[in-house]
C-alpha cells in the first residue's frame, strides 16, 4: 500500500511539473502610432489666433496612458497645453484650438505626446513636432 501511494503522489507530481512546464501563447503586443495631423513638423503659423491642434493617438489593442505638452522651444515649464488622458479606447483623437497670440512672431514651439504601450507604462512610445509662428 506504501507504495502504491508513493507511486500515485510522483504521478501527481509529475503530471503538475509537466502542465506547468507548458508554453503559454504570447499575448500579443500592442503597438502605439501618434500622427500628428496639424501643426505638422516644421510648418509656419500664419495665424497665432486660431492655431488647431489635431493628434491621432491609434493603438493595435487599446491606449492607456497618454500625455500631449505645449511650450516654447527652450522653456518647458511654460506649458501651454498639459493634458493627461487616461482613454482605454484603440483610437483617441485630440483636437484644439490654440491662441498663440501672446508669443512674439517667429517664437517656435514643440509639441510632444507619450503614450503607454502597457498599463503600468514600462514601455512607451514619444512623437513630437516643432512648428513656428510667422
Amino acid at each position: 500500500m506504501k507504495n502504491l501511494n508513493f507511486y500515485f503522489l510522483l504521478s501527481v507530481i509529475l503530471i503538475g511539473t509537466l502542465a506547468s512546464g507548458c508554453k503559454k501563447d504570447k499575448e500579443p503586443v500592442n503597438e502605439i502610432t501618434i500622427t500628428f495631423d496639424e501643426p505638422m513638423e516644421g510648418e509656419t503659423i500664419t495665424d497665432c489666433a486660431d492655431v488647431h491642434v489635431h493628434i491621432d493617438i491609434v493603438a493595435t489593442d487599446e491606449n492607456h496612458s497618454v500625455e500631449i505638452v505645449l511650450h516654447p522651444e527652450g522653456d518647458v515649464n511654460d506649458k501651454i497645453l498639459d493634458v493627461d488622458l487616461h482613454d482605454h479606447d484603440a483610437v483617441i483623437n485630440f483636437d484644439q484650438e490654440v491662441d498663440l497670440c501672446s508669443y512674439p512672431a517667429g517664437t517656435c514651439f514643440h509639441l510632444e505626446v507619450e503614450a503607454c504601450v502597457d498599463h503600468d507604462c514600462e514601455s512607451k512610445e514619444t512623437k513630437d513636432v516643432e512648428f513656428c509662428l510667422q
